[in-house]
């Protein structure tokens, strides 16, 4: 008979198989003194996370450009100017396209002259109709790298 220290398998007659569980301590609960451990714990080290991740400025137009999902794929670029162009002067609007079945991929980006017009069409189309598909409306994030 196996005992619930030892991990056996066990073969019953109908050649299937079935484990003990063993009774050994778990790696992350052994206490060891930071010296023994190789390395030395909590060192406080400078942050290079402040210097990287700066908060977007409206002079960069981080603020104005708006990240559109959840579009229909009959949505053009005409359709979603008339849709936000009542919230202010439009800047860019960018139907993000598949190259391959050349159609919208469901995601575009818009961008605004001022702040204060992006944050008004975010209110007035987060969560409305366009073109039979319920659409939400963000601000962009900046891609890492580029």
């Amino acid at each position: 008979m196996a005992s619930a220290a030892s991990v056996a398998p066990a073969v019953a007659a109908s050649r299937s198989f079935s484990f003990t569980a063993a009774a050994y301590p778990s790696p992350s609960r052994t206490k060891r003194p930071a010296a023994l451990s190789g390395g030395v714990r909590n060192q406080q080290r400078p942050s290079t996370a402040s210097a990287c991740l700066q908060p977007p400025t409206a002079s960069h137009g981080a603020a104005t450009r708006l990240y559109v999902r959840g579009l229909s794929f009959r949505t053009t670029e005409e359709n979603l100017r008339g849709a936000f162009e009542k919230f202010g002067q439009l800047t860019e609007v960018h139907l993000v396209m598949d190259k391959v079945a050349k159609r919208p991929r469901g995601f575009a980006f818009v961008s605004y002259a001022v702040e204060e017009e992006a944050k008004s069409a975010i209110e007035g189309m987060h969560g409305k109709f366009l073109d039979g598909r319920v659409i939400f409306v963000e601000v962009a994030k900046r891609r890492p790298g580029l």
